[in-house]
Parts: structure tokens; sequence; C-alpha cells
């Protein structure tokens, strides 16, 4: 609500003051970013604090922009990160590439350490199901006990899990 005598300030937008400090075609700002790519713009503001994406350049007023490679850029990130790998090896990935290097040699090698450790988690996971249908089918023959008895439930109480 404005008081009476006071006058509203002009809103200064950002293509205001882009429109003075040099060429920009081709960018875009962080919101318009986030909103191509469906993210929060402070997601982006993170992915910068910690060097994965830099702005191509900034204005004078210091407003971040971006161009199709960096939302490329964002777009491998993402994708990288919906395949499961961390920020870390991301990173690393990327470091790979800015060196010049083909990193697809390193990402097969992450890819299949990777893919032995859901391995490894599918084995314990399918043993922890066993011994949960084990842990219901107990727990459904000893109830009419646990009404009389003292424990807190005789199929959790009763042998321990036989678990790899």
């Amino acid at each position: 609500m404005r008081r009476a005598g006071h006058a509203r300030r002009p809103v200064r937008r950002l293509y205001d003051v882009v429109r003075y400090t040099g060429d920009v075609t081709g960018t875009m700002t962080i919101g318009a970013l986030a909103r191509q790519a469906s993210i929060n713009p402070r997601t982006l503001r993170y992915d910068e604090r910690i060097s994965l994406l830099v702005p191509s350049t900034r204005t004078d007023a210091g407003y971040r922009l971006y161009t199709e490679r960096d939302a490329a850029r964002l777009s491998f990130i993402r994708r990288a990160q919906a395949l499961g790998l961390s920020l870390t090896e991301i990173a690393a990935i990327i470091a790979l590439r800015e060196a010049g290097t083909t990193p697809c040699r390193h990402v097969s090698a992450v890819a299949r350490a990777k893919a032995a450790t859901i391995e490894e988690r599918i084995t314990e996971l399918a043993a922890l199901r066993d011994e949960l249908t084990r842990l219901a089918d107990r727990a459904e023959a000893v109830e009419a006990r646990c009404v009389e008895g003292s424990s807190i439930c005789l199929a959790v109480e009763g042998d321990a899990p036989t678990r790899p």
C-alpha cells in the first residue's frame, strides 16, 4: 500500500540495464535459463558456486548472462545427475573435457563402478525383502501368543535376522 504523497519509484528491469552494457545477443538471464531448464535459479547459483556452471558474462550491474552453450552444459549436468552421478563425478568429467581429454573412458569406469554398487545393493535388498516376508509370516503365526505374553512382539524378538 502506498502512502499519500509518495511517488512510486520506477522499476528498473534487467533489459533496461543490459541495453547499455554492450552486445548481449544470444544471452539469457539466470531466470530465463532457470525457466528453460525447469529448475530454481538458486540451483544455478549453487552450480556456479561449486564451479560446475560459470556465466558467460555479467552486465555492468552484475547480472549473470548465459549462452546456449551454458544451457547445454546445464542440460548435461542434470542428465548426469539423473543417471546417478554425483556433482563431484560430474565436475571431474567436465574438467577432463575442458583439459582437452575425451572423458568417455572415465565415464565408462564410473558407470561400471556404480552399476556394480547397484548390483550389490539389489542383492542386499532382495535378502531384506525375504527376511521381511519371513517376519510377516512369523508375526501372523505368533499373534495369539503375543496377546497373552509380556513381550512386545514375539515375531521381532525371535530369531535374529540372517542378512548377509
